[in-house]
């Protein structure tokens, strides 16, 4: 996972020079991009007026639903925009229809909005409110779960992720399991998780899920959303429906919208609306499983030093480890005093009181609890500052309590937090937008500012790094768009290393290798860094295989000949190896820097954590919408990797996008499998192709197979599996028996495949404004820089025929290569 960098956080969020903040739980501090999103539309608003401006804005508006959906795991028919998450919580829980005898089941960890509205419910239609016990970790028994489950029917299942009141982490998978094998609908309150923690309400099993803008996706407030999963929304409909989720089709008849958006409502706020999505946007460019494991390292050691303090305690339960969130009370010192003491330090926290978590506070004896909740942008000088004024509070709590008190009441009214910071959301505007009948046309007005360019490229992986500093140092006006942060994991152009090699299949290939061996060296000129280190490859397949890897220069050796040339390797009597002198490896981390160092020499703007939303021909040229704004470019060129499909489906492409596993194995005899006696290798074997490139630099061997389960490359992906070590392992074993010691560390990745394993590059058919880079079924990495000047030529006018065995042309499937 990507490492976050605290200091940029900080460079772009205004709000960390005014105070320690650590408030994330109520409201997190938004970046710049967000500000600026939200007072930009106003500003458009009062220039052209507020109709005219969200037509101008439609694209990004309609981009939320996949914005939103990417963060918390749900198609994006399945995301309705609301004011808030307690608005979100009461049309789904109200769509229910619940009435008298119906049982919701309920975790303690629940919110006051949301208890008072089910205790409503209670007393005024006769649902039955059955709160669920806790475990000795203080989160939900699930033991108990089941049995009151299996006791009888259910109308509702209701789990709190992350409560208000405490760090505590509820078990909501394991519950959405049990809440399946029951059939009983399930609703989890995401409000305190979204954005600390990774959230897919698919693989949770949550049919309804609610969650803030607000906390810690980063966002304005007035902004939530509800989560419908499409098996459970043919039965929901709002008890007031809107012109925005419903069409009125006769004098007493209406159909409602077929997705979540039929909980919407017509009136909205367009700019908390695109605050909102730069929030989701830039969310999504960290990544929440990075964002997720840097505030539980932190807030673990916050909460490791709070407790070593005299007269505090941590109000955590056990099942805290993790979240963002941490609770505390100081011994003789009330902690709305607290919070307000530690106000005066500009130290911003929040006190909550029983009454805002009455479920969980009451039964263990508390009052009020101390919350603190950080982000991204806390740094050391924001825990610090938290960890010495609690000592110091502390150590002053056998003052008198006059004196306290005279202190809070002189200075921190606004900071006790005893009802501002820890409840819902405000009430503000609502949804934005029509989703039938279709938005009506206006007539041309001035609308936001649109950037003009000759070049937009979107995705900054390998081929689009490569294009954008072609393009820029041909002279090329170059925007470059990127979905998540530059260095991500999250495609298939991060990790160390690659291989390159000349040994291909078909001759087809060779010419288009050495442009590739000349690209690398003439980038390598460029930088003065080596990222090129030929060490010869030795590529095994099966004796006397037909279609097997050839190429210029390269020799036919047997088991014995092997063994001279590679030590490490044993092919035994059943393989046959290629060798290829000119093979070695790729710097790959540091190919990709340098490819977007030189772009940004050469004048090219690379946007990060900036998806593209939507794009249409605009005459000769293209229109381009991405969560910053609009623009107009000559050319787009789109190397979207597995995501190309969706961003171009004009091009009819299809990919299967595979998890692949690669470990690295501790060396048995260290001096056999580092260059000269190793280089690169791989092996076509029973299982499938398994690849590899030799100890460098203290690092394993680094082996991996070649393909794997598909996955959908928008969730997370699963680390490699015990099975699927020992495969690797075992091939090894076999195969490079001195590189057979433990594995030292495992990754996966993604490869797109196309139906041939060829590259698919050049114009848009039809559309000869908009070419395209396929992802390249796992050996694209080596062609990067003469993929970019290539797609460079053809934005320039300059005709490739070397490139007809790869063109746009030849979607059809042939034999694979």
């Amino acid at each position: 996972m990507s490492p976050i960098d605290v200091e940029f956080e900080r460079a772009r969020t205004p709000g960390v020079g005014d105070a320690h903040h650590l408030n994330a739980a109520g409201a997190a501090l938004p970046s710049a991009r967000t500000l600026a999103a939200v007072t930009e539309q106003l500003q458009l608003e009062a220039r052209i007026g507020g109709y005219e401006a969200a037509h101008a804005v439609r694209p990004r508006l309609d981009g939320l639903y996949a914005l939103a959906g990417n963060v918390l795991g749900a198609a994006a028919d399945e995301i309705a925009l609301t004011e808030s998450a307690t608005v979100a919580w009461q049309r789904a829980v109200d769509a229910l229809r619940l009435g008298r005898g119906d049982r919701v089941l309920v975790s303690r960890s629940g919110y006051v909005s949301c208890a008072l509205h089910l205790l409503t419910l209670e007393r005024e239609r006769g649902v039955v409110v059955e709160l669920l016990p806790c475990g000795e970790d203080g989160a939900l028994d699930l033991d108990a779960l089941a049995a009151s489950l299996e006791a009888g029917p259910a109308a509702l299942l209701v789990v709190t992720h992350v409560p208000t009141s405490s760090g505590l982490i509820e078990p909501v998978a394991a519950a959405g399991e049990l809440a399946r094998l029951h059939g009983v609908p399930y609703l989890v309150d995401a409000t305190q998780s979204a954005g600390q923690l990774p959230l897919d309400a698919a693989a949770i099993g949550a049919d309804l899920l609610v969650a803030t803008g607000r906390k810690f996706l980063r966002g304005p407030r007035g902004t939530g959303v509800l989560v419908v999963r499409r098996g459970l929304l043919e039965r929901l409909a709002p008890t007031a429906p809107d012109v925005r989720g419903a069409e009125w089709t006769g004098e007493r008849d209406w159909t409602l919208v077929d997705a979540a958006r039929r909980f919407e409502t017509w009136e909205g706020s367009h700019a908390l609306r695109l605050g909102l999505g730069v929030a989701l946007a830039e969310l999504d460019g960290l990544g929440v499983a990075s964002v997720s494991e840097h505030l539980g390292a932190a807030s673990d050691r916050l909460r490791g030093e709070l407790s070593a303090l005299p007269g505090v305690r941590i109000a955590d339960p056990a099942g805290a480890a993790g979240s963002a969130i941490v609770t505390f009370t100081v011994d003789g010192m009330p902690a709305r005093d607290v919070a307000a003491q530690l106000a005066v330090r500009a130290v911003h926290v929040v006190s909550v009181p029983a009454s805002h978590g009455r479920w969980d506070l009451e039964p263990r004896a508390l009052p009020a609890v101390v919350r603190a909740s950080i982000h991204v942008y806390s740094d050391d000088g924001d825990l610090n500052a938290l960890r010495d004024g609690v000592a110091a509070l502390a150590r002053l709590s056998v003052a008198p309590r006059a004196e306290l008190a005279g202190a809070a009441s002189g200075n921190g009214a606004s900071a006790n937090g005893s009802a501002a910071g820890a409840g819902a959301g405000a009430a503000g505007a609502g949804a934005a937008g029509s989703a039938r009948p279709p938005a009506p046309s206006y007539p041309a007005t001035p609308g936001p500012p649109v950037e003009r360019v000759d070049a937009v490229v979107v995705g900054l992986g390998a081929h689009g790094s490569a294009t954008t500093r072609a393009l820029a140092e041909r002279g090329f006006k170059v925007v470059a768009l990127e979905r998540f942060r530059l260095g991500h994991d999250r495609g298939s152009s991060h990790g160390e290393t690659r291989m390159i090699r000349r040994a291909y299949p078909n001759p087809v290939w060779d010419p288009f290798v050495e442009l590739a061996y000349d690209a690398w060296a003439r980038l390598e000129e460029a930088t003065g860094e080596r990222l090129l280190e030929r060490s010869g490859g030795l590529f095994a397949r099966p004796v006397g295989a037909t279609d097997a890897l050839r190429g210029p220069g390269c020799t036919v050796l047997d088991a014995d000949a092997a063994r001279e040339v590679f030590p490490a390797i044993e092919l035994g009597d059943e393989l046959e190896g290629l060798y290829d002198p000119a093979a070695g490896l790729l710097h790959a981390d540091r190919s990709l820097r340098a490819l977007q160092l030189l772009a940004r020499r050469s004048g090219a703007k690379l946007r990060d954590a900036e998806p593209l939303l939507a794009w249409e021909p605009d005459g000769d040229g293209v229109r381009v919408d991405s969560v910053g704004g609009r623009l107009r470019a000559d050319r787009l060129i789109v190397c979207g990797g597995p995501w190309l499909p969706s961003l171009v489906p004009q091009l009819g492409l299809r990919q299967r996008i595979a998890r692949i596993v690669n470990v690295y194995l501790e060396p048995r005899n260290p001096a056999l499998v580092v260059p000269p006696s190793l280089g690169c290798f791989s092996f076509d074997l029973p299982i499938g192709l398994v690849y590899g490139i030799a100890a460098l630099r203290g690092r394993g061997v680094k082996i991996g197979l070649d393909d794997g389960r598909e996955i959908d490359p928008d969730r997370p992906r699963e680390p490699a599996t015990e099975a699927e070590l020992a495969e690797l392992a075992a091939v090894a074993a076999r195969h490079l028996p001195a590189a057979a010691g433990p594995i030292q560390s495992s990754l996966t990745c993604l490869y797109a495949f196309t139906p041939d394993k060829r590259f698919v590059v050049g114009p848009v058919p039809d559309l000869p404004q908009v070419l395209v880079a396929s992802a390249c079924s796992g050996h694209g990495f080596k062609f990067a820089p003469a993929l970019g000047e290539a797609l460079a030529d053809l934005v320039a006018g300059t005709a490739r025929p070397d490139l007809d065995f790869i063109s746009t042309t030849r979607l059809e499937a042939q034999p694979a290569q």
